[in-house]
This record gives C-alpha cells, sequence and structure tokens, in this order.
C-alpha cells in the first residue's frame, strides 16, 4: 500500500479533532464577546433585546459544542451547521455592536456613547475570529468527511 491509500485507510480510525478543536475555539471567541457586552454596564442594555441577545449567545454555545462533537466522528452535515453559524456571528456584527456603537445615553447629567471604540474594536474582532474559526472548521469537516466516504466507497466495490 502506498502512504496516501495508509492515511485515508487511518481516518476510519482516528478523530477528526482539527474541525471539532476549531469550534470549541469559536465558542471560547464567543465567550470572550459575552463577557465583554455583558460588562458593559449601562441602561442602553437593559430592554428586551438583551435577552434576545443572550438567547442568541447561548444557542449558538449549545449547536457550537454539538458540532464540535458530531463532527469528530466524520459526520459533514454538522460542518454546514458550523458553516451557518459562522455566518449567524458575522450578522451579529450589524445588531448589538453597531448599534450599541452609534447610541449615546445619560450618565448623572451628560451624554456618553454606549460603547467606546476600544470595546467596538474588540467586540468586532471577537465575533470575526468565532465566525473564521467556524467556517474553516465547517469546511475541513466537510472535505475530510467526503474525502472518507469515497475511501470507504472505493473499498465496498472491490
Amino acid at each position: 500500500m502506498d502512504k496516501e491509500k495508509i492515511k485515508l485507510d487511518r481516518m476510519r480510525y482516528v478523530k477528526d479533532s482539527t474541525p471539532s478543536n476549531l469550534a470549541i475555539l469559536a465558542v471560547v471567541f464567543d465567550i470572550l464577546y459575552f463577557v465583554l457586552i455583558y460588562k458593559i454596564n449601562n441602561e442602553y442594555f437593559y430592554t428586551f433585546t438583551i435577552g434576545l441577545s443572550v438567547i442568541v449567545n447561548l444557542l449558538f454555545m449549545l449547536f457550537g459544542f454539538w458540532c464540535s462533537i458530531e463532527v469528530k466522528s466524520y459526520h459533514g452535515k454538522f460542518g454546514y451547521v458550523m458553516m451557518a453559524l459562522g455566518v449567524v456571528q458575522i450578522a451579529r456584527i450589524f445588531f448589538y455592536p453597531m448599534q450599541a456603537h452609534a447610541a449615546t445615553a445619560m450618565s448623572g447629567e451628560q451624554m456618553v456613547v454606549v460603547m467606546n471604540n476600544a470595546q467596538f474594536i474588540k467586540a468586532i474582532v471577537y465575533l470575526v475570529a468565532s465566525a473564521a474559526c467556524m467556517i474553516v472548521g465547517g469546511l475541513l469537516s466537510v472535505k475530510n468527511s467526503k474525502t472518507l466516504q469515497n475511501h470507504l466507497d472505493s473499498l465496498e466495490k472491490k
């Protein structure tokens, strides 16, 4: 057997850890975003949208962990879920962080910005990093699962 066939055959017994680790890393970046947003103590955030934001964060973490478990076993469909979660992270930039950065609120006698530039940049970096990890992990998962499936199909033909 040549090295390529050995490598393909080995995939049957080894977990697909790279996409799984990228999904976990994406969740870590989401947690950093979560902490950054909710440590800003401002009345601007005390609306029903904070509840929606918390639910989206929790769902992202839940599905992110679920994907990390499933892609280890070469379940390529979860690679597509990971890519969709990455797109959701990009879309989130335009909701809470963008709105909070543009908003002002009363603090005592003066108007202050809700989210300063440094906080805004950190929020964007965390969301983009989370999205990148999910999308790259999803692409790798789909590629690896198709490669393994093609190899298994070729073994059945023999």
